[in-house]
This record gives structure tokens, sequence and C-alpha cells, in this order.
């Protein structure tokens, strides 16, 4: 009896020795098999200043912004010119009742036919003061201007935070990759031992279906983590500007965690950097002078004209056909005036007009309070991402080192014959959800780190 045990055990022994080395040459081999290409060479670097830069020349947003400066800009010029002498150059040329007056417009008063009239000369009309209402427009019209360069700020800061934000989502996605491929590996390597066990009589044909269950599973997470890589990339192509379809070998860089300032020295600094809000203000201020031109309405205007021309006349109409004694004559004239207008009574338009503005005034003013309260809610909730964030990689940290081991483990018992497929399949579960949330955690900290820097304002300065 002790020589039949003694037997067993050598053949035991001999047996899992023989697996042993079969599994081995099997891994060796299915390393090879499992190992996908690495990323093509033609992909060309991309820095992560360089995707902000890069996104700050092509993003057609900023263009629109600043476009929209420009045509604000030359509203100012068409407001100012007000002030400025308009000259007409102006050619009548009258018969019958009709003739050209000395503002070179023309008449038809006459109850008579009179002399045919050619007239060619020059009109210059002047505005003297209207009270204030063109000054105020003019004011209106700038602050507006000014907002709009406020705008060329707010849509270069929402195209950097998406640019890191798209970026960074690209360094997530491939990092995933990474780990669905080695969970790929890992479960073939376990498909391929089971195998083994199945052929050597150590195992049942169940360890082996259900090991090339998990490891066809593996594959197809595999699969649809590359194709989040890609959708990832063509959002961060979109986010620059670019059209999709372009990879780049983006830089890793380093994770450092710094503590944030206190939420308290955060909130003043973005209610006074952001340029949303700056703008914002500027559209209180158009809206105070718009105001006030309004009621400017109510004095009027005070304006000068002066012309100068030369009129060639002919005869006279005469019904008989009989001749006249005045074969028509040339002469060279001017003249100037002035004229002042003010409203007596206008049916309530005025009053409307600065009822309009009122309103107007009143909207802008709710509307800057509400972009100050956003503002203080986006600096609170990156802040509580941040520390959120930060926390879970400690705890993810801890938890990938635990995982591991314990795959470790269940791999040896495995091997050994103490332990089942099902603990080395859910050990590789564990694992990569560990590592899947360790890499979303530290990804999410580098997420709300841009998050926080946008909400106060902060990141734009930089570029």
């Amino acid at each position: 009896m002790p020589q039949d045990k003694t037997t067993s055990a050598i053949k035991w022994m001999l047996a899992i020795a023989m697996v042993g080395s079969a599994i081995m040459a099997e891994r060796l081999q299915a390393a090879d098999r499992v190992e996908l290409p690495a990323a093509s060479s033609k992909r060309s670097p991309l820095s992560w200043d360089g995707a902000i830069h890069l996104a700050l020349e092509k993003q057609p947003r900023i263009k629109i912004a600043q476009h929209e400066v420009l045509e604000s800009q030359a509203v100012v010029k068409q407001i100012e010119s007000v002030n400025y002498p308009q000259v007409t150059g102006i050619y009548a040329s009258t018969g019958g009742n009709t003739r050209v007056l000395a503002n070179l417009g023309i008449s038809g008063s006459l109850p008579k036919p009179t002399n045919y009239l050619t007239t060619p000369g020059i009109r210059v009309d002047l505005l003297i003061t209207d009270f204030g209402r063109t000054a105020h427009q003019i004011l209106a019209q700038k602050a507006f201007t000014s907002s709009a360069e406020k705008a060329v700020l707010t849509s270069k800061a929402l195209t950097i935070l998406n640019v890191e934000q798209s970026y960074l989502n690209c360094l997530k996605q491939r990092r995933l990759v990474d780990i669905a491929r080695e969970v790929f590996k890992e479960r073939t390597l376990i498909r391929d031992q089971a195998a083994t066990f199945y052929q050597h009589q150590l195992r049942s044909k169940l360890d082996l279906d259900f090991a090339s269950v998990e490891a066809d599973r593996a594959e197809l997470a595999l699969i649809k983590a590359e194709n989040d890589l890609k959708a990832a990339f063509a959002a961060l192509n979109n986010a620059m500007g670019l059209q999709p379809g372009a990879e780049y070998d983006l830089e890793i860089g380093t994770l450092s965690i710094t503590p944030a300032p206190a939420i308290d020295s955060l909130l003043p600094e973005a209610l006074s950097k952001r340029p949303e809000l700056l703008g914002s203000k500027d559209r209180i201020q158009a809206a105070e002078e718009a105001l006030k031109a309004a009621k400017a309405l109510n004095f009027g205007n005070i304006t000068a004209i002066g012309t100068a021309g030369y009129t060639w006349w002919s005869r006279e109409e005469e019904s008989s056909g009989q001749a006249v004694s005045n074969p028509g004559a040339k002469l060279g004239w001017w003249g100037a005036g002035g004229t002042s207008a003010f409203p007596l009574y206008t049916g309530g338009r005025i009053e409307g007009q600065i009822n309009e503005a009122e309103a107007r005034k009143a909207g802008v003013e709710a509307d800057t309070r509400v972009i100050a309260n956003d503002i203080v809610l986006q600096v609170a909730q990156a802040f509580l991402s941040r520390l959120t964030a930060q926390e879970q990689i400690t705890v993810a940290e801890e938890k990938v080192a635990h995982a591991r081991e314990a795959l470790t483990l269940a791999r040896e018992r495995y091997k050994a014959g103490l332990g089942s497929i099902l603990d080395v399949v859910t050990a590789t579960a564990d694992l990569l959800n560990a590592e899947v949330g360790l890499a979303t955690a530290q990804y999410d900290f580098r997420a709300s780190d841009a998050a926080l820097a946008y909400a106060t304002g902060v990141e734009y300065g930089r570029y």
C-alpha cells in the first residue's frame, strides 16, 4: 500500500511537470499569437500644447467670434459718421411745372409751366446736435464691441477646455485598449492552460469551454476599446477644428497631484476673470447707454445745410407757341440754412422706445446674475470632482495591488489543481475592473483639473 501511494504521487508529479512544460511552451506560442501590431509609425506626434495651439489656429468657432468683433467695429464707424459732414453730389433736370429748389430738391408747386431747368450741385448736411443721442449710441456700440471681444476669449477658453478633455479622453481610451489587450492575452493563456489540462485529462471539458467563452468575451472587449479610441481621436480632431480621421501619438505626461487652493479663494478669481461675465457687464453698459439715447429723443435735433450749384434754364413754355423775350440764361448760386426739430406728440413712440431700453437693461442684468451663479456652480463642481478623483486614485491603486496578488494566487492554485477555472476568471475580471477604475480615476483627476482651470478663468490666459 505505501508503494502504491508513492507510485501515485510520483505519477501525479510527473504529470504536473509535463503539463507545466506544455503550458510554458504554449504560453510562448500564445504570446506570439495574440500579440497585436504596434501603433502605426505613420501617426504624427501631437503634444498637449501643440493640440491647443492648433485648435486656436483652426477652430472655426473662434473665427466666427473674431468676425463678429469686426462687424461690431464697423457698426461703430457707421454711427460715428453722423458727426461728420455728409456731402452729396446732385444732378437735377426738370421741365413743365416742376423746378429745382435751393436745397437741390425738386418741387412741383407752380400752377403753370415754367422754365426747363438743369442744375448740377453739391449739398452738405451737418448735424449740429441731437442732445447726446448719437454720442450715447456710439458708447453703446463700443460696449457691444468690447462684449464681442470678450466673446472671442470665451470661445478661446471653451476651445482649450474641449481640446484638453478630448486629449485626456484619447489617453484614457488608449490606456483602456492596453488593459483590454493584456486581459485578452491573460484569458487566452488561461484558455490554453485549460486546453492542456483537458488534453492530459486533468480537467473537464467544462473548464475549457468556460475559458474559451471568457477569451472570446475579452476579444470583443478589446475590439470595442479600439473603436472607442478611434471615436476619441475623431472627437479630438473636431475639438481642434479639423476633419475627423487622423490619429496621433500623444504625450502621456506625468500625473502630479497637488492640493488645490481653498474654494473660497477660487470664487473671487473666477468672478473677476471669466470672459463671459466680463462681456455681460459690457452688455449692461451698452443697455444703459441705449436707454440714455432713447431718452434723448425727447429733445429733437438741430441740423445745418449748405448748397452750391449751377443752373441752366431755357425758354418759357408757351401754349400759343409765340416767341418770348427771355431765351434762357446760366447762373451759379449757393445757399445755407439751419433747422431745428423737436417732437410734440409721437403717439407714444418715444415712450415705447424708452420702456424697451429699460426692459432690455433689466434683462441683461438678470442674465449677468445667472452667469455669475453658473460660474460659482462650475467652480464648486470642478473643485469637488477633482477632490473626489484624487481620493479615488489612492483607493484604486490599493485595489489594483490586491487584485494582482489575488490573480497570481488563483493562477498558481489552478495550476496545482487546488482551485477552479472560475477562481482564475473571477480574479482576472477583478483585476480588469481595478485597472480600469484606476485609469478612469487618474484621467478624471486630470480632466477635473482642466475643468477647474477653465472655471476659474486662468487657463485661456496661458495661450
